[in-house]
């Protein structure tokens, strides 16, 4: 990662450790943790959209990019919705940020999803072989040497982050805690898994070759197949997966639901009165 999305994230993380130090300077961490924050996710913004070609993260930056204003305003006043917002942000930020900052951590999330997917594919004998630690080769004949890679945005850290984030909005006792995350985590991660086996068979074995006209000026080869199948079906399948598991959660914590509610009204009250002033 490069050092310029490597130094907002470290700002962010400190700052919002820093942010569950109850101390008079505690709203401007959290500012400080949200601004930061947004400079490392912009930062990541062109692979999200020029490599990946993704869609459904670089729309949830979007939306966080808007809040920030409303947010600092909020935060200024000690608003007590947007300081458990501010929680749920900070916690998903400090588990997100070490797998970005520290690669040998990041390295070893993304070696134990190369591991699964290898156990599955020498299960079921598809042709491949490692090109390097995290890019498997094509065997397949028509598509010998096609390259895929597992990066740390194929590890689901992201959803999980976010997802634990989210448990953290509401009060509840720490062993209710732990058995939400559970429900959090563990299925994201196996779906993840079986996530990058279909992404790889599709594009090896170019199972949707659907408009390749659209995607000419791209420079990885068959590049079609692996869009339509990582893109916009398991991205979308992903999306759906986190609204299951959201409501999953909403039913085991039923103060989540008013607690985003007051969350969201904070932010439309602070946003009304902004514009009544332009």
């Amino acid at each position: 990662m490069e050092i310029y999305s490597i130094i907002p994230f470290i700002i962010a993380l400190i700052a919002f450790i820093l942010f569950f130090i109850p101390t008079k300077m505690k709203k401007y961490f959290g500012i400080l943790g949200w601004s930061a924050l947004i400079i490392a996710l912009i930062t990541l913004l062109p692979h999200l959209i020029e490599v990946e070609g993704n869609v459904f993260y670089p729309i949830i930056i979007i939306l966080v990019i808007l809040l920030l204003i409303p947010t600092i305003r909020l935060l200024l006043k000690e608003n007590p919705h947007i300081n458990t917002f501010t929680v749920g942000v900070g916690v998903a930020t400090i588990i997100y940020a070490p797998f970005e900052i520290i690669s040998p951590l990041g390295n070893w999330l993304i070696e134990t999803v190369v591991f699964w997917v290898q156990k599955f594919f020498d299960a079921v004998n598809f042709p491949y072989q490692m090109y390097s630690w995290n890019f498997f080769e094509s065997l397949v004949p028509i598509t010998r040497g096609y390259l895929d890679q597992i990066i740390l945005g194929c590890t689901g850290i992201t959803a999980i982050a976010i997802l634990i984030g989210v448990i953290f909005l509401t009060k509840t006792t720490i062993i209710r805690k732990i058995g939400l995350i559970i429900i959090a985590t563990v299925p994201i991660y196996i779906i993840n898994i079986f996530r990058n086996v279909f992404v790889i068979m599709a594009y090896f074995y170019q199972w949707f070759p659907w408009c390749e006209e659209w995607f000419l000026g791209n420079t990885i080869p068959g590049f079609a197949s692996y869009f339509w199948s990582h893109n916009i079906m398991c991205e979308g399948a992903a999306f759906l997966v986190i609204i299951i598991i959201a409501i999953l959660l909403f039913k085991f914590t039923p103060g989540l639901v008013s607690t985003i509610r007051n969350i969201i009204d904070a932010y439309i009250t602070d946003i009304r009165e902004l514009t009544r002033r332009k």
